[in-house]
């Protein structure tokens, strides 16, 4: 197993209901299956990480499939790395990639961490041939150098951690918003939208191996709009009126572009 103590960074093993460490800290398995490893005081607030409403908005387009073209190519990715026996995804949400991932390489151990425990407790009902635990990416309760692949959509993480984490060899694919993703829905809510920041090209200690990008247009319906926009930032931003009409909106195409980037440490 590849979780540590959050608190001495001893190795945990797994006890009937629990990890613990030789240490004696002890952390009760939920009964979905995950593990909280996320200390009080690597907390900034009660309940960090999305709420629930975000974690359903992205239950809800995953099982539309509305990102499915991007599932199949990150799959497509970590099917061409060599010697890949576990995956860690940071940031994973309710878990949909790391399942579409188990599907296509299903002997690759696949372990998943997000800081919001609603995300994680859905996971774990969802996918329970994997391993989840409420963790944050600032500090990865994962031992050092036993992740062959870790990968990053949409999501913060520490590229120290991710460093430390990774075997020599090892992949980091880096999964975020290419510049024009969502744009007909930026332009419904903003004034002056702007595009998305291209992802970085280079890592310390690694180097770019591999990069892609994939887009499409979907038309989707009101019920999938507003999925859609409670699953992102969105939900968050843009003027009253302009979500207020947007709500009423039957169906609109909306552009969906990623960007990509597989990094290998130590080339």
């Amino acid at each position: 197993m590849v979780w540590i103590c959050p608190i001495c960074q001893l190795g945990l093993e797994k006890n009937q209901h629990s990890w613990s460490c030789d240490n004696q800290h002890s952390f009760d398995q939920a009964k979905e299956g995950y593990v909280n490893l996320l200390p009080a005081h690597q907390k900034r607030s009660k309940n960090p990480g999305d709420n629930l409403e975000m974690v359903l908005g992205r239950r809800a387009i995953h099982e539309a499939q509305l990102y499915q073209p991007l599932a199949e190519a990150l799959a497509n990715v970590v099917a061409g790395c060599k010697h890949i026996s576990t995956l860690l995804d940071i940031g994973s949400g309710e878990g949909y990639y790391g399942g579409f991932i188990a599907r296509s390489a299903p002997g690759i151990a696949i372990y998943g961490i997000d800081i919001a425990k609603s995300a994680v407790k859905l996971a774990a009902k969802t996918y329970p041939d994997q391993k989840f635990a409420v963790a944050g990416a600032r500090h990865l309760p994962v031992a050092t150098s036993s992740v062959d692949l870790a990968m990053c959509i949409f999501s913060p993480s520490t590229d120290n951690e991710v460093a430390r984490v990774l075997t020599q060899g090892g992949h980091y694919l880096e999964v975020g918003p290419a510049p024009r993703h969502l744009w007909q829905l930026k332009t419904a809510l903003y004034d002056q939208p702007r595009e998305h920041s291209e992802l970085r090209r280079s890592l310390e200690g690694s180097a770019l191996t591999q990069d892609g990008e994939v887009c499409y247009d979907k038309r989707l319906n009101n019920t999938q709009l507003q999925a859609l926009v409670a699953a992102t930032p969105l939900a968050f931003r843009g003027h009253r009126e302009k979500k207020a009409k947007l709500r009423e909106q039957a169906a609109l195409t909306v552009t969906m572009a990623f960007s990509w980037r597989l990094f290998t440490l130590g080339e």
